[in-house]
C-alpha cells in the first residue's frame, strides 16, 4: 500500500484532499494517514494524562465521523486503511523523525492557507509537510466564505 500524509482539521473539508490522494495515484491502494497537529500539555499533570486517542476523539465530530466513513464506504476498492496521526513536534527536525516513523514518502497539501485551527493546542502542520515529505503535491483549493469563518451548516457539510 501506497502511505500518503494528508493535514486535517477534523472538518468535512479536509476529506476532499483524500479524493485528490485517490486521483493522483489510482494504481495503488491507499494507506492514508490524516494528520494534526497538537502541542502537547506543559504540566506535569497533563504530560502524564495526556492521551493521543482521546485527544482525536474530542476533535472528532459526529458530522466529520459520518462523512468520514461514507467517503471510505465509496472508495472502499482504493482506500485501504485511514488513520489519524496527532504531530506533537514543534520544529522540522521532529517533524523528519515522525515521518520516518510513518514511513512516509508521498503527502496531499493545499495551496495557500487551509486549515481552520482555532483550538490553542492545535496547529496546521502544512509547513512541516512542505519541508520535510520527499513528493508533495500541492491541490489548488478554494475555500468558501463560511468555512473560513468557521461557520457551516449540517445539510451543506453532509451534501459535500
Amino acid at each position: 500500500m501506497k502511505k500518503v500524509l494528508i493535514p486535517t482539521d477534523f472538518t468535512v473539508e479536509s476529506l476532499q484532499l483524500i479524493e485528490y490522494a485517490i486521483l493522483n495515484f489510482p494504481e495503488a491502494k491507499l494507506d492514508i494517514i490524516l494528520v494534526h497537529g497538537f502541542r502537547l500539555p506543559d504540566t506535569r499533570w497533563g504530560l502524564t494524562h495526556y492521551s493521543a486517542m482521546r485527544e482525536v476523539n474530542k476533535l472528532n465530530t459526529d458530522v466529520f465521523a459520518k462523512a468520514k466513513n461514507m467517503f471510505v464506504r465509496e472508495h472502499s476498492d482504493v482506500i485501504g486503511r485511514l488513520r489519524f496521526e496527532l504531530f506533537t513536534g514543534n520544529n522540522s527536525f521532529a517533524f523528519q523523525n515522525f515521518a520516518e516513523q510513518l514511513d512516509v514518502k508521498d503527502a496531499i497539501i493545499p495551496k495557500g492557507k487551509f486549515l481552520n485551527v482555532n483550538n490553542s493546542k492545535c496547529f496546521d502542520p502544512t509547513r512541516f509537510i512542505k519541508k520535510n515529505i520527499d513528493n508533495v503535491i500541492e491541490i489548488p483549493f478554494e475555500l468558501t466564505e463560511e468555512y473560513q469563518k468557521g461557520r457551516f451548516s449540517l445539510s451543506a457539510l453532509l451534501n459535500f
